[in-house]
C-alpha cells in the first residue's frame, strides 16, 4: 500500500481524504506479469500465423488472464473520503462507492500470495484495491491503513474466510491441467514447420531424375512411368523394375507434425520394409534412418528383390529394385545398386 503524499496513513486520514494504492512491490510484480502476458499474446499471433490454432487459443487465454489479473494492482485505487470510500480502476465504469454507514463489515481475506480487505454491505461485497499486502512479509503501512479504514467506518476489521479454498484451488488446477493437456498432447506448437530450429522439406525432388542414370546404364533408352499420387511423386522403370516413391508429410490442423508423421509411417512401412522386419538391416548415411531388405534365391548368390525404406526429416522414401537383366542380379551388385540409389534419393531431399 502506498499513499499519494509522503505523510503517514494515520495523519492523512485526519485531513479528510486519502488515496490508497497497492504497494510498489506488488506493482513491480504486476508489471512483470503483464509483460509475460504481453509476450504470450505475441506468441498467440505467431501461433495463428503458422496455423497452430489450438496452441494459439491456449496461449491467448493465458496471456489475457495474466494481463487481466494485474489490472487491480496497476490501475486500482481506493479513495477514502469523509462520507465513504470509492473503489475504482481509474475509470467511471468499474467505480464503486460505499458510504461509511452502509458498510456492515470489513474483513481481511487471504489469497495465495496476498491479503486484502473486503467491504460488505447489504447489497454487495467489494474486494478493495487497497490496502493490500504480500503475505510473505509484514507491512506496517498496510496495518496503518487498515486501522485508518476501521476508524473512518467505525467498524472493527475482522479476519474473514480465506479466498484460497479447496474448491477455488481445485477449479484453477483443473483449468490449468486441461489447457496443458490440450496444448501438449493435441496440438504441440513445437511440432509445426515454422517452429524455430525445426527443419522440414517443403517440396519433393523428381524421382525419375534419381533413377534415370542407373536405369539408362542398365537399359539404354528405357522409359519411365510417372504417377503423381496426391502430389507425392512415384517413378517406375518397368523394363528393369526400378521403383522410387517420395511421400511428404506436413502439419494439418488436428494432426501431428510432419516429422512425427514421417517417423510413424517409416516404422509402419506401408510401402517398404520396417526396422522390425525379418532380415532388415540398418542402412547408414541414408537420411535420418533407413533399412534395407534383400530376398534371394535358394543359392543366395542372386537377388529376387531389394527394398529400402528411408526417412529424412518429414519425407519418407521407398525404393524397390527387382533385377530382371542377367548380370545385374548378383547379391552384392544388386544391394550396391539399391544402396546407391537410396543414398542419392535421400540426398536430393532439401530441408529448410
Amino acid at each position: 500500500m502506498e499513499h499519494q503524499s509522503s505523510t503517514p496513513a494515520l495523519t492523512a486520514s485526519e485531513s479528510g481524504e486519502v488515496v490508497l494504492r497497492p504497494p510498489r512491490t506488488l506493482r513491480y510484480l504486476a508489471y512483470a506479469q503483464a509483460a509475460t502476458g504481453a509476450l504470450l499474446i505475441v506468441a498467440t499471433v505467431y501461433a495463428f500465423w503458422i496455423q497452430a490454432f489450438i496452441p494459439a487459443l491456449c496461449l491467448g487465454f493465458m496471456g489475457l488472464s495474466a494481463i487481466g489479473a494485474t489490472l487491480p494492482f496497476l490501475a486500482g485505487s481506493v479513495k477514502l473520503g469523509p462520507d465513504g470510500l470509492h473503489n475504482h480502476h481509474r475509470d467511471s465504469v468499474s467505480q464503486v462507492y460505499l458510504a461509511w454507514d452502509g458498510i456492515n463489515a470489513l474483513e481481511r481475506r487471504r489469497r495465495l500470495w496476498t491479503e486484502a480487505v473486503v467491504a460488505v454491505s447489504p447489497a454487495t461485497s467489494v474486494t478493495l484495491g487497497a490496502p493490500i499486502r504480500l503475505r510473505l512479509r509484514r507491512d506496517p503501512r498496510f496495518d496503518a491503513a487498515v486501522a485508518d479504514l476501521s476508524r473512518r467506518s467505525g467498524i472493527a476489521v475482522t479476519r474473514g474466510r480465506s479466498l484460497l479454498t479447496w474448491r477455488y484451488a481445485f477449479a484453477h488446477l483443473a483449468i490449468l491441467t486441461t489447457w496443458t493437456l490440450v496444448f501438449v498432447t493435441f496440438d504441440p506448437i513445437w511440432h509445426h514447420q515454422a517452429w524455430p530450429g525445426r527443419k522440414e522439406a517443403h517440396a519433393l525432388p523428381d524421382p525419375c531424375r534419381v533413377l534415370a542414370p542407373t536405369a539408362n546404364q542398365m537399359l539404354p533408352k528405357s522409359t519411365p512411368a510417372r504417377f503423381p499420387f496426391d502430389g507425392n511423386p512415384v517413378c517406375h522403370f518397368g523394363a528393369i523394375s526400378l521403383r522410387l516413391e517420395y511421400r511428404l508429410y506436413e502439419y494439418r490442423t488436428g494432426q501431428d507434425g510432419g516429422i512425427e508423421q514421417a517417423k510413424e509411417r517409416f516404422r509402419e512401412g506401408p510401402g517398404g520394409p520396417t526396422p522390425e522386419d525379418k532380415d532388415a538391416r540398418p542402412l547408414p548415411n541414408v537420411g535420418d534412418e533407413a533399412v534395407i531388405v534383400a530376398s534371394t534365391y535358394q543359392d543366395a548368390t542372386r537377388v529376387k528383390q531389394v527394398q529400402v525404406s528411408a526417412r529424412k526429416g518429414n519425407v519418407v522414401i521407398w525404393l524397390v529394385y527387382t533385377p530382371r537383366l542377367k548380370g545385374w542380379d548378383s547379391t552384392d551388385e544388386a544391394a550396391a545398386i539399391a544402396e546407391r540409389l537410396a543414398r542419392t534419393a535421400a540426398g536430393r531431399v532439401v530441408l529448410g
